[in-house]
């Protein structure tokens, strides 16, 4: 679990508690999101979408802002089991390169590939984001599918992804982000960072942030979107499949036990129509050629 900091909350995690956490419940994990390991998309409250349907919806979303294409070579940062780096290159023809800190997630994502025949054109590796085994300039796009959320230092991150991307490469990523005013209630506060340490995710950014970590890191920013609205679905279908693995098999991982127990008193309803203290947001980035680009950055 990540350390204290002097407010008496939890602080980032570190690269070996972070793939300790999915080497123990990547297969768990993968089952509930049907397939994936990361939220979905739902279209509205009327939207009878699974999770499967929701998560490819926005793996497809970013695919699509990733614009990669036949041999273009794309590091997939943080690739979990492999979902969204194989449906990548089976959509764009890209050669992919994934990554993740948890060995568990780089067997399974192997096996994916494997079944699917791509182990030509995709390959899975045990790296740190923080500290990659690359050459400068090696990737044309890189991929971040909620990945940051586990990086101790966002702007350090970005520096790395900058480095390794090509001049002219684009950077898609997702993070959670803190919205609207902040917090004051104590409790609320803590409930939130518990729920981010029981996950190994470090305390969440704002968009607001991103202009300035992105320019620190030598990136342009091309867009920010906030998808909450279509994102906040995540939690309560993250419950309902806790709760139908408990019931099939009798017991959940430590680690999603106490995920399950935190949303045992949740009315979802009232969670899913209340306005949401934070969310997720699409961030769309590039890094200049020598001279600069300009940048077309949009809020959406």
């Amino acid at each position: 679990m990540p350390e204290t900091t002097d407010t008496g909350l939890p602080g980032a995690p570190t690269p070996q508690a972070v793939g300790e956490f999915y080497d123990a419940n990547n297969r768990v994990i993968t089952e509930i999101y049907g397939g994936n390991m990361h939220y979905g998309y739902w279209l509205g409250p009327d939207d009878t979408s699974d999770f499967a349907t929701a998560g490819d919806r926005l793996t497809d979303l970013l695919i699509s802002r990733l614009r990669a294409g036949p041999g273009d070579e794309v590091l997939d940062l943080g690739c979990g089991t492999g979902g969204p780096g194989v449906r990548l290159a089976k959509a764009s023809g890209a050669r992919v390169t994934g990554v993740s800190i948890s060995a568990g997630d780089v067997a399974l994502a192997g096996a994916r590939a494997e079944a699917e025949d791509l182990s030509g054109q995709v390959r899975f590796e045990l790296a740190d984001a923080m500290d990659l085994p690359y050459r400068d300039a090696s990737f044309d796009a890189v991929l971040a599918f909620e990945s940051i959320v586990h990086l101790p230092d966002r702007g350090a991150a970005l520096a790395e992804i900058a480095r390794v991307l090509r001049p002219g490469g684009r950077l898609v990523l997702t993070d959670l982000v803190e919205r609207g005013p902040a917090e004051e209630d104590e409790h609320k506060r803590r409930a939130v960072a518990e729920m981010l340490a029981v996950w190994r995710a470090a305390p969440m950014t704002r968009a607001e942030a991103y202009p300035g970590l992105a320019d620190a890191a030598g990136l342009v920013i091309d867009e920010i979107t906030d998808i909450t609205e279509h994102t906040k679905y995540t939690a309560a279908h993250i419950y309902a499949g806790t709760r139908d693995h408990l019931l099939r098999y009798g017991e959940l991982p430590p680690d999603l036990a106490r995920i399950h127990a935190m949303g045992a008193h949740v009315d979802w309803a009232e969670f899913t129509a209340a306005e949401q203290s934070d969310g997720m947001i699409i961030v769309v980035a590039h890094r200049p050629h020598a001279h600069g680009s300009g940048s077309d950055f949009r809020r959406a």
